[in-house]
């Protein structure tokens, strides 16, 4: 989402004097028909409600695991996860993928992709108080891991 700069200063004037902000708070100022940030929101109820029951339903999804014994060590795994295959964020079970190692390295390598994401977000905020330098060695890993995945699928 691209913020144009009237918002970003907004949203600055909404912080505490501590510098802190919810979402509550941007909530409640968008809800003015004034505020720069009324634009971001879509004020439909039933396109609102839509939304927030499928992405409630893909926490519920997410909610559920299997149990997996390796050795002697359990390890408790997502039981769906993100179907690369489907359009419109679709999921699978990771049984089903056993056997397909195919969209098992998809699923992987997506996860990973998702993985790297969330890093650079953290880096972003990790290099101004001086605290990449761990990051970076994560995010090696990471694409090292992804890159292997891929070679495999080639």
């Amino acid at each position: 989402m691209k913020l144009t700069q009237a918002q970003l200063a907004h949203i600055k004037g909404l912080e505490n004097r501590k510098g802190q902000i919810t979402a509550r708070r941007v909530l409640e100022d968008a809800k003015q028909k004034r505020s720069p940030l009324h634009s971001l929101f879509n004020w439909d109820l039933a396109h609102a409600a839509e939304r927030w029951w499928l992405h409630r339903a893909r926490m519920i999804i997410g909610a559920v695991t299997i149990q997996v014994t390796h050795s002697d060590t359990v390890i408790k795994s997502p039981c769906y996860v993100v179907d690369t295959s489907v359009k419109g964020q679709g999921y699978r079970s990771v049984v089903s993928m056993k056997t397909d190692t195919s969209s098992a390295r998809e699923s992987l390598i997506y996860t990973l992709e998702v993985a790297a994401g969330h890093l650079r977000r953290a880096y972003d905020l990790a290099a101004p108080l001086g605290l990449s330098q761990d990051i970076d060695a994560l995010l090696a890993q990471i694409a090292g891991v992804a890159r292997v995945a891929r070679k495999k699928a080639a």
